[in-house]
């Protein structure tokens, strides 16, 4: 006790026993304003954490937006530089155009003929193609719906046996 005593800052048992009502009143009060400050502390060391957070949220938004803005530019600038190079193909293909010949016309007239014929049976190919694989698709549909009436029927009738049967039912 002498040693509690001595840590908290109070006398020894028998002072602790003879205490008058002044003192009690006294540490009453002391203990009230306490409890008082703790609340006072745990609102402002709250209230810091809060602003804390909410001051690197805030600076979490502006990265952001920075970022946002930053990937714009880039994406303007892809599409300008895309614009610019069209640009430059147009001008280039216009100057080739103007200074080939009738017949350098006509070479490319005939190689734009044979690619559309190319493209042309392509197409025939691609179009027989897509008929053979939504065939298959339509055969594979109807044998799973086959199969999917077959096994309803077979739920069903498996319902019944067991309902004739209540003693199987466990």
């Amino acid at each position: 006790m002498q040693l509690v005593g001595r840590f908290f800052g109070f006398g020894s048992p028998q002072s602790i026993k003879d205490v008058q009502d002044t003192q009690v009143q006294s540490a009453l009060k002391d203990a009230d304003e306490s409890t008082i400050q703790v609340k006072r502390v745990q609102d402002y060391t709250n209230a810091t954490k809060r602003k804390w957070r909410n001051q690197t949220r805030i600076g979490a938004m502006i990265h952001g937006l920075v970022r946002n803005g930053m990937q714009m530019i880039k994406q303007q600038r892809i599409q300008e530089s895309q614009t610019t190079k069209e640009y430059a193909k147009l001008i280039t293909d216009t100057s080739v155009l103007s200074a080939k010949t009738n017949t350098a016309i006509e070479k490319t007239y005939a190689r734009g003929e044979k690619q559309i014929q190319q493209s042309g049976k392509q197409l025939q190919l691609a179009k027989e193609e897509l008929n053979e694989q939504y065939q298959v698709a339509d055969q594979t549909a109807v044998q799973q719906s086959q199969q999917r009436r077959i096994g309803y029927r077979d739920r069903a009738q498996k319902r019944l046996a067991a309902n004739s049967r209540p003693w199987r039912n466990y």
